[in-house]
């Protein structure tokens, strides 16, 4: 080859280098916002490497703000036409970290996604009711499409469980759950107590559009059964079984 034509492809594939490194941020966050379920906003940076001052999600036509954006974008996923990037967000003590995806039919997908938030970050489950403790969750894999739940494989626990009431506080313990979809697109936790005065197993279901539905076995203390007074109306709201247990069937 001669010596100015090696020269020539140096200096062409330096200067496609230098372009490719300095493709504004703006293009990733269209390969990011590609599929409808993420909005971003105050966009700086590169391709390659950027940040958003405000990020949401969309789930069923509801946002969810997630706070400051900062991504990285992995270079061999764009060989796969399935872009993605090492992702971060930060809102009010609420932090997620973890890789997402986009496809070129706008199919969002999480791995490796680990969130933490305090629990009274959690509001309007039922009047005067406050929670506090510390969340965390480690997501495997979760896809959307069209808005939808496609795919869920993790688990969410809540450690140093306290509730008030709207007149004092009590301390519930720890709790984990299991999580995956519904048929419907729902998310279904297995849950379960860790440690506390509650021994509780059962599922709880959260359609991504809104609301809880509880279907639960527990059973009490007898120390925090009367600490709460749970004789006057539990079994109001619960049915008791024959070994001890209360069954609980609730839509919040």
């Amino acid at each position: 080859m001669m010596p100015t034509l090696r020269w020539i492809i140096v200096a062409v594939i330096i200067w496609l280098a230098f372009v490719v490194v300095r493709i504004p941020a703006t293009w990733g966050a269209w390969l990011i916002t590609n599929s409808g379920d993420v909005g971003l906003s105050g966009v700086s940076g590169t391709l390659w490497q950027g940040r958003a001052g405000m990020a949401s999600i969309r789930i069923d036509g509801q946002d969810y703000s997630l706070g400051e954006l900062t991504w990285q974008l992995l270079p061999t996923s764009l060989l796969r036409l399935k872009p993605c990037a090492r992702i971060s967000t930060d809102l009010e003590r609420q932090q997620i970290a973890g890789i997402a995806c986009v496809s070129a039919g706008g199919q969002l997908s999480l791995r490796q996604l680990s969130a933490h938030a305090p629990a009274n970050l959690v509001r309007d489950l039922a009047p005067n009711i406050r929670l506090e403790g510390q969340l965390s969750a480690h997501i495997q894999h979760l896809q959307l499409a069209d808005q939808r739940l496609k795919a869920l494989e993790g688990n969410l626990s809540w450690t140093g469980a306290r509730l008030h009431d709207g007149h004092e506080w009590f301390d519930l313990g720890s709790f984990a759950t299991e999580l995956s979809p519904t048929p419907e697109g729902h998310i279904l936790a297995q849950v379960f107590s860790l440690d506390g005065p509650i021994d509780l197993a059962g599922s709880v279901t959260m359609p991504l559009n809104g609301g809880i539905f509880i279907n639960v076995h527990f059973a009490l203390t007898e120390a925090f059964a009367e600490e709460i007074y749970a004789e006057q109306w539990l079994p109001i709201i619960s049915e008791p079984l024959d070994n001890g247990r209360y069954k609980l069937e609730m839509q919040l």
